[in-house]
């Protein structure tokens, strides 16, 4: 898996992801496939992170969130 090169938060939303940056362009949160959490390595002080299998116009994608912010994980294609 590699990390995804973007200048800006990459996605919009407050506790459920509600808008994806994809190719340039704010694509809506259609339909939140599936919900996760991990805890985290708590021996290496990593907070839990929320993840959310989400569906756009232009794909699939693995978001997730943690308290500094949301981050894409995965392109489904």
């Amino acid at each position: 898996m590699r990390r995804l090169p973007f200048d800006q938060n990459p996605v919009k939303g407050g506790q459920q992801p509600q808008h994806i940056l994809v190719g340039g362009y704010w694509r809506p949160v259609e339909h939140i496939v599936d919900h996760w959490r991990e805890t985290g390595r708590w021996w290496a002080e990593e907070s839990p992170r929320d993840f959310f299998l989400v569906e756009t116009t232009r794909g699939a994608f693995v978001v997730s969130r943690n308290r500094a912010g949301w981050r894409i994980d995965k392109v489904i294609d």
